[in-house]
């Protein structure tokens, strides 16, 4: 059972804006999902979105930067095969 503290969190809009990927050509939007609730939010808008749909983006974020850092490092690094060719 909730408590009206988590209700209430939960209920509180923040006000995000998701930049365009630059890779995305034609979308002018993405599409979020958090327990069974979708959410359809426009690229470079300030948007205004529940509390936990934005901590979702957020760590989405978060991991993409993690990844480019970690393919980064697997191609840069001599003798390595090329990301190409895995």
């Amino acid at each position: 059972m909730a408590t009206k503290k988590t209700v209430k969190q939960e209920n509180e809009k923040v006000l995000i804006i998701i930049p365009k990927p630059r890779n995305v050509v034609g979308d002018t939007e993405t599409v979020v999902s958090v327990n069974g609730e979708m959410y359809q939010i426009m690229y470079d808008r300030p948007v205004e979105v529940p509390r936990n749909v934005a901590d979702i983006i957020a760590q989405s974020r978060e991991l993409e930067m993690k990844i480019a850092e970690i393919t980064e490092g697997a191609v840069l690094k001599p003798g390595k095969a090329a990301l190409a060719e895995l």
